[in-house]
């Protein structure tokens, strides 16, 4: 499951529409490899300990052992930060995928000539989640089915993935009727 924001589509009279979402890693698999990686740094530390009071050798040296853990909680520090940022805005089309990219990426509406929500298959099409690139262009994706598709105008095709398809798409509808697309 990936966890998402509340909603910030909004239309007033005085702000242009806007579309903000942040997808999570919250997926129980991942999870569940992560907690494997724990299960077995805990049980080399045992083992280190009993081994040592039993023959009083180690069976993996104390810096070799750090080392690990350190690893280890550097993959749990990156899972648990990584993120998906999307926003639409009277500008165009921020997006992030934290921690591929540093810095957001913008695409002026001035660049965007087409833009809308598609089903895509992460695995056939892309090989896979994060940011990858494929025959259909580059994506960059957390999970799911859903994503908005951008044709640039430079012939480059663009899919960044949505838990939340229906509001977006609600949005584009507006964007066309206000002659942003």
């Amino acid at each position: 499951m990936v966890d998402t924001k509340t909603s910030s589509y909004r239309q007033d009279n005085q702000n242009p529409p806007y579309f903000t979402e942040v997808q999570r890693f919250r997926q129980t698999w991942i999870w569940v490899l992560l907690g494997a990686l724990l299960g077995t740094l805990l049980f080399l530390g045992i083992l280190q300990v009993v081994q040592h009071q039993l023959s009083g050798t180690h069976w993996l040296s104390t810096p070799a052992l750090l080392f690990i853990g350190g690893i280890w909680g550097l993959l749990v520090l990156i899972a648990y930060k990584a993120h998906m940022f999307t926003k639409i805005d009277e500008e165009g089309v921020t997006f992030q995928l934290f921690p591929l990219q540093w810095s957001p990426r913008r695409i002026p509406w001035a660049d965007i000539e087409e833009m809308y929500i598609r089903d895509y298959d992460g695995i056939a099409e892309y090989g896979g989640w994060g940011m990858r690139y494929g025959l259909q262009g580059k994506s960059y994706t957390i999970s799911g089915r859903f994503g908005l598709q951008l044709h640039l105008s430079d012939d480059q095709q663009i899919l960044i993935g949505t838990q939340r398809p229906v509001e977006l798409e609600k949005l584009i509808l507006r964007l066309r009727c206000n002659r942003k697309l």
